[in-house]
């Protein structure tokens, strides 16, 4: 019968004649889709269907138990497959639940960024830790053209010093600053000097 799915095992079988070459030939085909990732509202109303299904089916082992006890016809075999059942929709609700966990938990964490080297960067870094490229992730960092203190990209003005962050509107502090504290020195008291 042509078109048939095993028509090479229909064929009847010949043993191959002596010096005669024998070839079969194999088509595989293979697909490079994934199947699409199903969303979370299908999962859930999977599992619902299973705990309902699974519900049903542990009455009706309990029940076909009852039974053969009452009619002292016990047959084993059917139990165990019927638990069998049982056991595989717990399983595929198990793995539902794990599907669930990792999509909610995909979902809490922020993508992550990668370097063009394809090292994967932390949040906040302002360079590959792996090529040492600067993060385009993360706004660059400026130093103060006064003080010298790094400060964020997008300040105006120092938060050590008080100057404005922009060399070209820095007009040079006139009097040393105290390296401590990041404070012009304090004046020296005129009493102190006359004793």
């Amino acid at each position: 019968m042509p078109g048939r799915l095993n028509d090479s095992f229909s064929r009847p079988a010949r043993p191959p004649e002596p010096g005669a070459e024998f070839v079969e030939t194999v088509e595989v085909v293979e697909t490079s889709e994934t199947p699409p990732e199903p969303d979370p509202a299908s999962l859930q109303r999977e599992r619902q269907e299973l705990t309902w299904r699974r519900e049903i089916e542990m009455r009706d082992v309990g029940g076909l138990a009852v039974e053969m006890v009452r009619r002292d016809r016990m047959k084993p075999d059917l139990l165990v497959s019927r638990a069998r059942e049982v056991l595989a929709l717990e399983q595929r609700m198990h793995e539902l639940d794990s599907l669930l966990v990792a999509e909610a938990t995909a979902r809490s964490f922020p993508s992550v960024a990668y370097c063009k080297c394809g090292a994967p960067l932390a949040a906040g870094v302002h360079f590959c830790s792996h090529c040492g490229r600067p993060a385009a992730t993360t706004p660059a960092v400026v130093t103060c053209a006064h003080c010298g203190q790094p400060l964020p990209a997008g300040v105006n003005f120092c938060s050590f010093c008080g100057n404005p962050a922009a060399s070209e509107e820095h007009e040079p502090a006139t009097e040393a600053l105290d390296k401590t504290r990041g404070l012009p020195p304090a004046p020296e008291d005129e009493t102190q000097g006359r004793m």
